[in-house]
């Protein structure tokens, strides 16, 4: 691609030279897959220009297109972009033209899961991702270094990692809240074979919840308009999972020992050795550690490795056949330690919990409550999300509202997932890790649409929903849904190579000799083990800056620029410069105009005068509006810096390199984590990069260049500088 707008043809890919860029940017990305040279980009400048171009090309795209189009348009990576539902189609579809024969099929599974690993992982600084339950660490440049898993990881990991159980759900503490609830005892699912409609299964709810017992809350699709499982699949799911995880956490806990936590690795999010799924460790330790001695777990352990052919999948080889659960009903009489468990485990399943149409007076109004009450619901029990179609269910607006709703209630902070027996069978269905990274990323799509609505008014609810693709049957339930969403607190974010940067990036300023700016070779980096953190300054609870239901009130104060500065006015204080980072350029803004109203109470807890502020956009998933679209690097003079966003941001990434620039400047540097209530005002996080990889001193007489379009992040560092560098 020329920076004239022209394009530079290699000879051999059908396309003319000198093409219009406008025309180039009508290719489908299935066009793009084929001839990749298409958005090729010689300056990084470029990278980000050809991607939002590419992206938004015509007027009437869904957020999930935009988003998909501008990966595809993005120069390749390592380490996967956010997931989109375009994305998973692309997927699926490849799934299907690539699949191999059974046997060949799991001959390959098997060829990583048998190569050679390292004991120790070499020195030095290195990426971490989890597929399919393996560790891939490659090097910066994308090499592979080690790949192991994590029943078995190297010796380095394993000893960073600590001693940390799942978190169950505060069922005990909210059973006063929760009087009206009806559950499902699974023992009466396995022995009605089928989910009973409410009328029918009023009888066998037990009512409210009670210490030791395990609570599933159920998210499913309807399979039909007249009852959600009408092949008893969902049923037959559910029951042999559930009973399969508890034959599994029966078995680790006799393992491990039954009071023995696991082992965990905060760098990656997931537990080492000996260890179960959030939902087997829930059982574990919410179920077995309550009710069991060590006489009951040597039964029970003897019991299920009597049964261990049945349930070595987590029962979905039982589940494809079981027809009407017959043979797990006859199974657990023989079976007393196992059965006794079941008999302590509840459902809430919609069609069995709650009345259906048409509804009584009384049961209308029980219906309306605990439709008002499905938080507390997903609160008080671990949510099962029951997939047989990722895409539809993400589709389906409740679904997708129950989902997200999982993600901020689930104290693993990740809901269960189950593939039903035939979509398991699927060459195209995302492994766990995937389907938990597409239900997060959603959520970064709709607080892009929230934004777009709120703050920028841009589009009616009805229009946000749609071009979110959310489809509700009931028209009637738009107001609650999409109230239900803007109620919901921000993502907390996700760090992408593909991510777009704007905005205005802090630089030190140091007088005659110039500023600082990062490195071209620095990385934001984090130490495997637990990280430091900054001691406590004090509390702002700020929440409210980040709410979305504020962004409609922000609306006429929303036009911050990125860099703003205000007059001096003397006396003693040090100077303070705010910087603000955030996730999209709404958020930015979002936050900017709170910060700007509430300056005193930073300046009266610092002891500081604000002068000036700037904000700056690392967006993943950059599909929203762009009020700003471009970057400059600003050179700041000032004696203090206040870091503040979300805690994810402050503390790595881009709020991390800010800080890092300030410490080497010698400015002393603050924190303000605005997710947090109390104890959110802290002394600035420090990186773990080399002091030689942090900064460099520049001098130039006209200042840091304006890149007209943003960056790429994978661009930020090198390219920071260097507006015209051809990109490596």
């Amino acid at each position: 691609m020329a920076g004239r707008g022209r394009y530079v043809g290699s000879g051999g890919d059908g396309i003319p030279e000198g093409t219009d860029l406008t025309e180039l940017l009508a290719v489908r990305p299935e066009q793009l897959r084929r001839h990749p040279r298409l958005l090729y980009a010689r300056r990084a400048g470029e990278a980000a220009a050809l991607a939002r171009a590419y992206a938004r090309g015509g007027t009437s795209r869904t957020y999930d297109d935009i988003a998909f189009r501008h990966f595809s348009a993005c120069p390749p990576h390592p380490f996967g972009s956010v997931e989109t539902l375009a994305g998973l189609a692309v997927a699926r579809e490849r799934g299907r033209n690539l699949r191999l024969p059974d046997d060949l099929a799991r001959l390959a599974g098997q060829h990583v899961h048998l190569a050679h690993r390292r004991l120790v992982v070499p020195d030095g600084e290195f990426r971490y991702g989890i597929r399919n339950g393996l560790v891939h660490s490659t090097s910066l440049s994308g090499d592979t270094v080690d790949v192991f898993p994590l029943w078995a990881p190297s010796r380095s990991l394993e000893g960073a990692a600590e001693d940390s159980d799942v978190m169950v759900q505060p069922t005990g503490r909210l059973s006063r809240l929760a009087t009206d609830s009806r559950w499902l005892p699974l023992a009466e699912l396995v022995a009605a074979g089928r989910f009973p409609v409410m009328r029918e299964a009023a009888p066998l709810l037990s009512r409210g919840t009670a210490p030791g017992h395990h609570y599933v809350f159920v998210s499913h699709r309807w399979l039909s308009t007249r009852e959600p499982d009408p092949d008893g699949e969902q049923a037959r799911a559910v029951a042999w999972h559930l009973f399969g995880a508890l034959c599994e956490a029966v078995r680790i806990a006799h393992e491990r020992g039954l009071h023995t936590p696991r082992r965990y690795l905060g760098a990656l999010r997931a537990p080492v050795g000996p260890a179960g799924s959030d939902l087997v460790e829930s059982l574990l330790v919410g179920l077995l550690r309550p009710t069991l001695g060590e006489e009951g777990l040597a039964e029970a352990a003897a019991e299920a490795e009597r049964i261990e052919e049945h349930v070595a999948d987590l029962g979905a080889g039982q589940a494809r056949g079981d027809t009407g659960l017959a043979f797990l009903r006859g199974l657990l009489p023989r079976l007393p330690a196992l059965r006794a468990l079941v008999g302590r485990v509840r459902l809430w399943y919609d069609y069995s919990c709650v009345p259906q149409a048409p509804r009584t007076d009384a049961e209308q109004r029980l219906f309306e409550r605990t439709m008002r009450g499905l938080p507390l619901l997903q609160t008080v029990a671990r949510t099962l999300i029951v997939l047989d179609d990722t895409a539809d269910y993400l589709s389906r607006a409740w679904c997708h509202l129950e989902a997200s709703t999982a993600l901020l209630t689930t104290f693993s902070d990740r809901p269960d997932v189950l593939a039903t027996p035939h979509y398991r069978d699927r060459p195209d269905v995302p492994d766990p890790e995937a389907l938990d990274s597409l239900l997060r990323d959603r959520r970064l799509v709709v607080w892009r649409g929230l934004l777009d609505t709120e703050l920028f008014g841009f589009q009616t609810p009805a229009e946000c929903l749609r071009r979110l693709g959310l489809s509700m049957t009931d028209p009637n339930d738009l107001d609650h849904i999409y109230d239900a969403l803007l109620a919901a607190p921000p993502p907390l974010g996700r760090l992408a190579q593909e991510a777009l940067v704007t905005g205005a990036f802090p630089l030190p300023d140091t007088g005659d000799r110039g500023f600082l700016a990062p490195s071209p070779e620095y990385r934001p980096s984090q130490p495997v083990g637990p990280a430091p953190r900054g001691r406590v300054l004090g509390s702002l609870d700020w929440r409210e800056g980040i709410d979305a239901r504020r962004a409609a009130r922000a609306r006429a104060t929303s036009g911050v620029p990125s860099y703003w500065s205000l007059p001096a006015s003397g006396g003693s204080r040090p100077a303070c410069h705010v910087a603000v980072v955030a996730e999209c350029e709404g958020e930015a803004l979002l936050i900017s105009s709170w910060v700007r109203g509430h300056l005193q109470e930073l300046a009266g807890l610092l002891g500081v005068t604000v002068v000036s502020g700037s904000w700056t956009s690392v967006d993943p998933v950059p599909v929203g509006h762009l009020p700003d679209g471009t970057l400059r690097g600003v050179a700041v003079k000032a004696q203090v810096w206040a870091v503040v966003g979300k805690s994810h941001l402050v503390r790595n990434d881009l709020g991390q390199t800010i800080t890092e620039l300030a410490s080497e400047a010698g400015v002393p540097t603050v924190a303000v984590h605005m997710d947090l209530e109390k104890d959110n005002v802290r002394v600035g996080d420090r990186n773990a990069a080399p002091p030689e990889q942090r900064a460099l001193l520049v001098s130039a007489p006209g200042g840091p260049p304006v890149h007209r379009h943003g960056l790429l992040h994978m661009h930020l560092f090198r390219h920071l500088l260097q507006s015209e560098a051809p990109v490596a």
